[in-house]
């Protein structure tokens, strides 16, 4: 089992949490860190030179030509699964032995997520928990709307991700997104109902040149894989064409309004030992 994780100039500290916490896992796992033209590079941090690969690609390129780089490299080498984590993120003790026990269990899916507990960067507050519960059915309705889980919470077969022509560049911005929508048209694609990872979000959000472009790929994912006869397929692209002309800070309320209700509505699951800010 591989650990894709790209980087690119991270913070020291963050790396070295992201790591931990994979390095901390019930069960087994070595880890692809991808630099991604860093300056200066990246160096692995002693204590997890044993179990870390490094690719250090020659310029910066973006986080899909690094996602493609891990997922080959993973193939290549002969790893089944790998999975997904960003620097900043922290994966629970568990996620591993419950997510490559969940496919080992269900040959009929190729990817799966789990729910993320949302924090504030900087040790901050809970915003919310992100996740669907109700199988593959439910995640497929979501996904017409947005992706159901967080890309952090990946957990892919290596044949199906490669095979499937792996993450798109076209859709740089969104990668994560399409990638969903189109395994979802061939197996299937779920979301443990547990908290499995903590997902850390920057208050201030991204610059608005970046939203304006991961908005225009998810519209572009939802129109190439749009189902004519499915009503929902259209509604998901008029509410991607409200939040683009929604002013970015009335876009993140409603998003955080959202999800708050949705959690208060349906709990995860929370692993012993893990509590909430």
């Amino acid at each position: 089992m591989l650990a894709v994780i790209p980087a690119y100039n991270p913070p020291p500290d963050d790396l070295a949490a992201t790591l931990e916490s994979m390095l901390a896992q019930t069960a087994e796992v070595e880890i692809c860190l991808i630099d991604d033209g860093s300056t200066p590079a990246i160096e692995i941090p002693e204590f997890a030179r044993d179990r870390t690969h490094l690719l250090r690609l020659p310029r910066n390129g973006g986080i899909t030509v690094a996602l493609r780089a891990g997922a080959q490299f993973a193939f290549d080498a002969g790893y089944e699964f790998v999975c997904r984590l960003d620097v900043g993120d922290r994966s629970y003790p568990h996620r591993v032995e419950r997510q490559l026990r969940f496919l080992e269990d269900h040959p009929n899916v190729d990817l799966v997520g789990a729910f993320a507990r949302v924090v504030e960067a900087g040790g901050g507050r809970t915003l919310f928990h992100h996740g669907i519960r109700g199988g593959p059915t439910a995640v497929a309705a979501y996904l017409r709307k947005n992706s159901p889980f967080r890309h952090s919470t990946f957990f892919i077969r290596t044949r199906a991700l490669i095979e499937s022509g792996s993450y798109l560049i076209a859709f740089d911005g969104a990668e994560d997104y399409e990638l969903l929508l189109r395994l979802a048209k061939t197996k299937g694609v779920d979301c443990l109902p547990e908290t499995l990872v903590d997902y850390v979000v920057d208050p201030g959000g991204i610059s608005e040149a970046s939203r304006s472009r991961q908005l225009r790929k998810r519209l572009a994912a939802q129109l190439l894989h749009l189902a004519p006869f499915n009503l929902a397929a259209y509604a998901g692209v008029l509410r991607t064409l409200i939040v683009m002309a929604m002013p970015r800070a009335l876009a993140r309320q409603a998003t955080l309004w959202t999800w708050s209700q949705r959690s208060r509505q349906v709990q995860p699951i929370k692993l012993a030992g893990m509590t909430d800010v």
